[in-house]
Order: structure tokens, then sequence, then C-alpha cells
């Protein structure tokens, strides 16, 4: 029988665990210390290379949005009313479009400061270093910590390149800006979820791509995006990818269940067509043509990314000729895209993770929904519609300089150091910085901007046409004749610059009759008008205009039913609702003309000096009823004590 041993029981091996020293804990501190502040600094950059918009004003559609949106204007009280309507339902009521985000911060805005664009645009600029922020931690987190240099490169490009000016400067795109930032927020959080499992990241990941829907429906490329992050990139777990995925479609759909049910609801059976003016490609002479001139406008897509000149503001007809397949500038075009795809290809065949590849796949993903091949947008061509596409091509430069300039795993550190880094990024970040800063000095005001834009696009009738309409304002604001008269010249210059492009531009006919009309060139004036309307029935300045004609010819009835037709247009025209009250004193209708001048009390109380309170009295008093006379009266004394009945 063997003999016992006492022997101590074995115990289960333990797992090894780092031990952690004082040191490491510091080195972990410095790490994290050193992403916060490069955080900052991308901030500071971004808030720096736009902080000359601040003393810029209301320019383009911010007067849609915002300037002249009467349920923005009601401020905070109106968020619940703005989440339950479309887009423009406090401007012009004619959209189809589903953004309360951006309007909700305008309302807010609205409320605690008023009309004061430079809160506005300090609020672009501070969004926008947002986004810059959210892209740095995206890339980040794409790369690993021993290339962060690849993500502070990327974002830094990002943030003073010159072709976001259009989305910064302008207040209009604060619903570009918020869907860029909640876009990669959610990117951000998914990439927390894949790592830690916690439900809670998967759910508020949904919640920012959500959000990402509400300021704007573009991300929607997104829905090929996230797929293709998490499945071959950040794919540490295939099952919270599929989560992830699963997640970004719920997004979508509840964001298109909202809108469609507001389409239904205030626009049901309206056809939203394509205008000619805003995109050419709906009236291209042949299909092949229209190609031709898509596959164009993708290849002027890919030079703004690396060659940001000329930066012009609208590109509606006749910026971009249509064209054929014998161009040689189509061929090249073309031939560049299928080159970068099938390099994107190559690289990812052969490593999924490859991050050049997914750059070129980022581009080509958020490009897809503005080639107009797909989908038909209302725009040919934009600048703003480079924002997310951007990304792809400020990684690749980033990939370039690290894999050609520095070699891998460099610290940010040696940016510093290494001199042929230096040499590339250094002029480069200044002379995309200087374009910026200059570019955001021409959207001052409206004026700026065209006189500007104009000058390197002589060929686009709406740019001709927004001009003189500017150049009106001034002839308003003057009161010198001689310099009235030479405006007034200068805009019948540009307007008929417009017409000779596009003959069609309603617009353009209705403002070129009115400047003939205060040229006293009555024959031409009543001409163009007439044009206008018979071009566009609803073209309700015309009709004003023509009304205007009829009015200093004492053609009463004539004018009356200008300014009845404008009105049922535009409510708010307070010209056509006061003039449309003194042609119908003169056809001796008072009830109605008493009708038309308090209309124009409630639209514009001020308008022609509150004279509407004075005729409203005079009305009054012609058919004998006094105390409604003297009421008005003494309103009207209010703002002119010599009045008198």
């Amino acid at each position: 029988m063997a003999k016992k041993t006492n022997q101590a029981p074995q115990q289960p091996a333990l797992p090894k665990q780092p031990v952690k020293t004082a040191k490491n804990n510091a080195k972990a501190g410095k790490k994290m210390s050193q992403i916060t502040k490069l955080c900052l600094l991308l901030g500071i950059i971004a808030l720096l290379v736009y902080g000359n918009t601040l003393s810029n004003g209301y320019v383009l559609d911010d007067v849609m949005v915002l300037k002249d949106n009467t349920i923005v204007k009601k401020g905070i009280t109106a968020i619940p009313e703005i989440f339950g309507t479309l887009r423009l339902h406090g401007y012009a009521d004619m959209s189809n479009e589903y953004r309360p985000l951006s309007l909700a911060m305008f309302a807010t805005e609205f409320s605690i400061w008023g009309l004061n664009p430079s809160v506005n645009h300090f609020f672009n600029i501070l969004l926008f270093a947002g986004c810059v922020i959210q892209l740095f931690l995206f890339i980040y987190k794409l790369t690993g910590e021993k290339r962060v240099m690849v993500a502070f490169i990327t974002a830094l490009l990002f943030a003073v390149h010159p072709i976001h000016t259009e989305i910064v400067a302008n207040i209009k795109s604060r619903d570009e800006i918020l869907c860029f930032f909640f876009a990669f927020m959610s990117l951000n959080i998914f990439a927390k979820y894949m790592k830690s499992g916690d439900n809670k990241h998967l759910l508020l990941g949904t919640l920012a791509l959500f959000l990402s829907f509400l300021s704007k429906e573009t991300v929607v490329t997104f829905l090929a995006v996230i797929p293709f992050v998490f499945f071959f990139i950040l794919n540490d777990d295939r099952k919270k990818a599929i989560f992830i995925s699963g997640g970004s479609v719920v997004a979508m759909a509840l964001f298109l269940g909202i809108r469609g049910a507001l389409v239904h609801k205030y626009h049901p059976g309206v056809n939203f067509g394509i205008n000619f003016m805003d995109n050419a490609l709906v009236g291209a002479p042949n299909a092949a043509s229209r190609l031709a001139t898509e596959i164009l406008i993708m290849g002027d897509y890919l030079k703004l990314l690396f060659i940001p000149y000329p930066l012009i503001c609208d590109h509606s007809f006749n910026s971009i000729p249509f064209t054929t397949f014998g161009d040689p500038l189509v061929i090249l075009s073309a031939v560049a895209y299928v080159a970068v795809a099938a390099l994107a290809i190559r690289l990812f065949i052969k490593d999924r993770k490859n991050l050049f590849a997914f750059g070129i796949f980022f581009f080509l993903f958020t490009l897809s929904l503005f080639t107009n091949m797909f989908v038909v947008i209302a725009s040919t061509f934009a600048e703003r519609f480079l924002f997310f596409c951007s990304v792809g091509s400020c990684l690749i430069v980033a990939l370039a300089i690290e894999k050609w300039l520095a070699g891998n795993d460099l610290e940010i550190g040696q940016i510093i150091s290494n001199k042929k880094i230096l040499v590339v990024l250094l002029p480069l970040c200044l002379i995309y910085a200087g374009i910026t800063y200059a570019r955001n000095q021409d959207w001052k005001d409206n004026y700026s901007l065209y006189k500007a834009d104009v000058a390197k696009l002589p060929e686009n009738t709406r740019l001709n046409y927004y001009i003189a309409s500017e150049l009106q304002k001034l002839y308003d604001a003057e009161t010198n004749p001689a310099e009235q008269t030479r405006i007034n010249n200068e805009s019948i210059t540009y307007l008929k610059k417009a017409l000779s492009i596009y003959p069609k531009n309603t617009d353009a006919q209705a403002e070129i009759g009115a400047a003939y009309l205060r040229a006293k060139m009555i024959d031409s004036s009543e001409w163009h008008l007439k044009k206008a309307l018979e071009l566009n029935p609803k073209q309700s300045n015309a009709s004003a205009n023509l009304g205007t004609l009829y009015l200093n010819q004492n053609k009463f009835a004539e004018a009356l039913v200008c300014y009845q037709r404008t009105t049922r247009l535009n409510f708010g025209n307070a010209v056509a609702q006061f003039n449309g009250g003194v042609c119908f004193y003169q056809l001796k209708q008072y009830d109605s003309a008493i009708q038309y001048f308090k209309n124009t009390i409630q639209v514009a109380p001020d308008f022609n000096n509150y004279k509407s309170f004075q005729f409203t009295a005079i009305t009054y008093k012609t058919i004998n009823q006094m105390d409604s006379a003297m009421k008005y009266e003494s309103l009207a004394k209010e703002y002119d004590p010599k009045f008198k009945l």
C-alpha cells in the first residue's frame, strides 16, 4: 500500500494581470490628455478660420428658414409646431422636406437674442468645430492610438478646407452641420458599443443617427457607411455589427414614417417637380447628353476637393452647359472614377481594413446621392454636397502623408519635427485657410456674394438676376436721383444678360418689368410683366408690378384685377394690399377698400409710413361711420400727430 504524503492542494492558475504602476497610470493619463488637447486645438482652429463670419448678415435662403419664417419667429413656444410641420411651413409652405432640428435651434436663438445674425453665425461655427472634433475621434478609433497623426491631419484638413465655406458661412446650412455632427457622433457611439457590448450605447447611437436624419435626410448614405465600418474595420463582433446596422435601419424608417405622414397631411397628391433652373439636367437634350454632363459634374466635384477654386454659391442654368461623350473632360472624369473605384476594390480585396479603400468608398457612398444618376435632386451642382464627401479625400491625403513622407506609427509630435511633412502640410493648410477666410467675406451679404460670384460665372442666369434684385434694394435706399438712375440702368444690364441666357427666367422677366417701370419705359415694362405672367401665372411680383403700372395710369379696374391676383398668391404682399385698397376706394367699393387697408395693417403696419391707418379713417368717414373713423384717426395720430380728418 502506497504511503500517503501530505500535499498542498493545487490552486487553479490565475490569469496574469498587468501591474498598474504609477508610471503606467501617468502614461495613460498623458494619452487621454493628448487626445483632449488635440480636440481643443482642432476646435480652436475651426473657430479661428471661420471667426470672420460673425460680422456677416443673412444671405440666400436664411430668409426662408429664419429671418422671414413666421413659425420660427414665434420662438421656443413654436418648437412642437416645428416638429409637427414640414420645413418651409412657416414661409412658403411648398416643401416636402422635414428638417425640424435646425429650425428648433433657430427658434430658440430667436427667443433669447431676437434676429441677430452674429449669434446665428456663432452657433454655426461652434457646431462646425464640433463636427471637426467628432471626425477626429472617429478616425482615431479607426486608426488606433499609434496612428493618431492620421486622425489629426484628416480633421485638420477638414477644418480648413475652403469647400466648406458655403456650409459654415450660410446660416441656413445649419441643417447640414447638425446632420454631420450627429452622424459622426453615432459612429463614435456605435464604436463604443462594439467594444463594450453595452446596449445603452446601441440605443444612444441609434438616437444620434435619428437626430441626424431630423437634421437633414442626406445622412441616408450612412446606411452604406455604417455596415462597411462595423463589418470590415471595427469588426470585433459580427452579431453586434448586425445590431448596429439594424439600429440604423430603424432610425431611417422612423424618420421616413414621420416625414411621409406630414407630406400626406399637408400636401396630399402634390407632385414636387424639379425646376429646370434649379436642375437643368431635367431638360437635357437627350439621355446621352444628360449622362455625359453628369459625369462631367462628377469630375468637377473631384477637382474641387483638391483645387477648391472657383467657389460659387449658385450653379443653376447655364453654369454647366450640356456636353457629350466627345468632350475630353467627360472621358477624363469617367476614367478617373473607374480608376479610383478599381483601386478601392483591389485594396479592399487584399485587406478588408485598408483605410485607403475606406476613404475612397466613403467618398463614393456619400457622393452617390448628388450625382443625379440614381435620384434626381433639386440642384445640378453645389459645393455643400461635398461636406460629407470631403472626409474621404482628407483621409486619403492624411494616409498618403503617413505612407510616403512619414512612415508608419509616428507620434503626433513628429508632425512638427518631420520637415518633409511640414513642407507639404503647412503650405497646404495655410493656403486652404487663407482661401476660406477670404471666401467668408464674400458671404457678408447678398450683394457682396452675388457681385463676387457673377464675375466668376457670368453665364449663370440666376446669378445675374440675383445681383439685379439686390441693386433694386440699393435703388430703394438711394435718395440721389442721378444715382438711382445709374443703379437702375446697371440692374437692367444684368437682367438683360439673365434673359439672354434663359428667356424663360420668369423672375428676371418680372424684375426687368419693374426696372423699366422705374425708368418710365411703360411699353417695355408692360410687355415683360405680361410675359412673366404668361410663363408663370403665379408670378406674384409681376402681377403686383403690373397692377402698379395700371394704377399710375388711373386704370383702377385693371389694376385691381392684378392686385387681387397678387394677394391670392401672396397675402403678405403689403404693396398689393394697400394699392388694392386704393383701387377699391376709387371704384367706390368702400367696404372692400377698408378690408384691404386693414389687411395691410395686419401684414405690415408700418407700410408707406403707417398710411394704412389714415386711409382706413378716411374711408370710414366717406361712408359716414364716424365712430370707426375717429378710432382710426386716433391710431393714425400715434404715427403722424399732424394727421386730421
